[in-house]
């Protein structure tokens, strides 16, 4: 059973997230509760805090009441739907973007994505008081910050929501009981080459055996690593990430939509502009044109 059916979705757009911004932080607040669903998904890694009321998510298979204090995580593409239910409600949520994540980790042996790939129903989200009250306080230092931008601020708040994913990555790595708690982080570094390779290209991503041997493994071995590690396959996964990259090459780069197809590998531009709209939910030349 789809949850999400019948809820209209909107995609949403982050033009402003880059090498000088790899985040940004938006609020929301609303007066009483609500019958409607906001639907949306976003092309960014995305969590919610919930500074004060209450508030419904729901997911394809999954859907959850969420009270002050606590957070939930999507990963990019993801589609979900929320309402407000309390009768005062304000939530901060903060775009990453996925080519940055964890870029401030010279060690690169973390899962960054693991918050947010990890199955809704188990993604972390803070059961005591004390972990609570911390989620608060991180959420009131970001919007100061972000209003206020003090001395070192965009630093200072990178850090900040690395320590969250810290906390976080460290929750899930201890709390299965049935899955070693290196597990995850074990996978990730086996298949770690092969996501480098995808974010570090210019063009085209690498095709599933050059990524698979970019790892050491074989192609099977990969596939099967990959869509445990992300719940979804390595095709999916270079695919959205260069229609992303062919995203931001539309609005910030001098190229026709033609040289764009091809720079990123869709030699067919009817086969660009179907994957474009059905990600994007408009043409590359109306993404253009509207940006």
């Amino acid at each position: 059973m789809n949850l999400l059916k019948n809820i209209p979705i909107v995609r949403q757009r982050h033009p402003g997230l880059g090498l000088q911004q790899p985040f940004e932080v938006v609020w929301e607040s609303h007066t009483g509760s609500e019958k409607n669903w906001h639907g949306d998904m976003h092309y960014a890694l995305q969590f919610c805090l919930i500074l004060h009321g209450e508030v419904e998510v729901r997911f394809s298979d999954f859907q959850r009441r969420y009270q002050e204090g606590e957070i939930w995580w999507t990963m990019f593409w993801e589609p979900h739907a929320f309402r407000f239910l309390g009768k005062h409600n304000f939530i901060l949520a903060a775009n990453l973007d996925f080519d940055h994540i964890g870029n401030c980790d010279p060690f690169g042996s973390n899962n960054w994505l693991l918050p947010f790939v990890t199955a809704p129903a188990l993604r972390y989200c803070p059961d005591t008081p004390d972990e609570r009250q911390e989620v608060l306080r991180i959420g009131q230092t970001l919007l100061h910050h972000w209003n206020k931008r003090p001395t070192n601020w965009k630093l200072r708040d990178w850090l900040t929501i690395h320590e969250l994913l810290l906390t976080a990555i460290d929750r899930l790595n201890t709390q299965s009981d049935t899955v070693p708690a290196t597990a995850s982080a074990e996978r990730f570094r086996k298949i770690s080459p092969a996501v480098n390779l995808v974010r570090s290209s210019s063009g085209r991503p690498p095709e599933l055996a050059a990524a698979a041997a970019e790892c050491r493994l074989s192609v099977s071995r990969f596939s099967e690593l990959f869509r445990q590690t992300f719940s979804l396959s390595y095709g999916k996964f270079a695919a959205r990430s260069r229609l992303a990259a062919a995203a931001r090459d539309l609005k910030s780069n001098n190229l026709d939509i033609e040289e764009v197809a091809n720079k990123w590998g869709f030699y067919d531009s009817s086969h660009f502009y179907h994957a474009f709209q059905e990600l994007y939910g408009c043409t590359p030349k109306q993404y253009q044109q509207s940006h």
